[in-house]
């Protein structure tokens, strides 16, 4: 077994629970969390999601080490809905949710070692993991891209098949103080059009922050 072999593995079990957890689609009432300050110049502050602005806020991720910009109605979901639609105890760290629970963005650490010039091999092997163990209604393919804050992330875009209706995925896969580090984003696949820009500024927001804020976690999946 080579060394990129023994990533693949180590990552496997976490990557196809997280998005098999994503296949059931629960509809969950949310807590309101308090305004976030903005450590970092504002870039977008507004999306347009058909005919209606949404606007975006800054939310410290990961230990208060990242930062990603959401929509401002996401909330934190709660630890015991995050116990109910994520039943294992390896759910993802942070979960963001929508107020109808249809649309969802999580983050979480691995253990797994990895340098970034290798990122674009490791992206591929997950690939490959993900089609021979998720049930892949639509394969859209990967790409490796540099975001606006000079982040490498590996994506993977795909449909797979839920309980009520078929969803939309994208994996994304960077390299944070030499491990490897996952989020993912999903909602209904008849909503994906809608949703896609949102799916976009996820992937462009993400950054490091390079001093981390003293500001109160907000209290959710991610307070760790």
């Amino acid at each position: 077994m080579n060394y990129m072999d023994e990533h693949i593995l180590s990552l496997k079990h976490k990557l196809n629970h997280d998005v098999a957890s994503n296949s059931v689609n629960t509809n969950l009432s949310q807590t309101a969390v308090p305004n976030q300050a903005n450590s970092v110049a504002e870039k977008n502050t507004v999306l347009r999601i058909g005919d209606e602005l949404i606007p975006l806020e800054w939310r410290a991720i990961l230990d208060r080490q990242m930062e990603i910009s959401v929509p401002k109605s996401f909330s934190l979901m709660p630890l015991e809905q995050a116990k109910f639609k994520y039943p294992s105890e390896h759910r993802p760290e942070v979960i963001y949710t929508s107020l109808d629970g249809t649309v969802n963005i999580t983050f979480n650490r691995t253990e797994t070692v990895l340098a970034v010039d290798e990122l674009s091999e490791f992206v591929q092997q997950m690939a490959d993991v993900l089609r021979s163990v998720q049930p892949i209604r639509n394969w859209m393919g990967t790409e490796v891209i540099v975001n606006r804050s000079g982040l490498s992330i590996g994506v993977i875009r795909f449909v797979a098949a839920g309980v009520d209706t078929n969803l939309y995925n994208e994996i994304l896969l960077f390299v944070y103080e030499g491990q490897v580090a996952m989020g993912t984003f999903n909602c209904m696949e008849s909503d994906r059009e809608e949703w896609l820009s949102v799916a976009e500024n996820t992937v462009q927001s993400l950054h490091i922050v390079p001093f981390p804020s003293d500001s109160p976690f907000e209290k959710g999946v991610g307070s760790r």
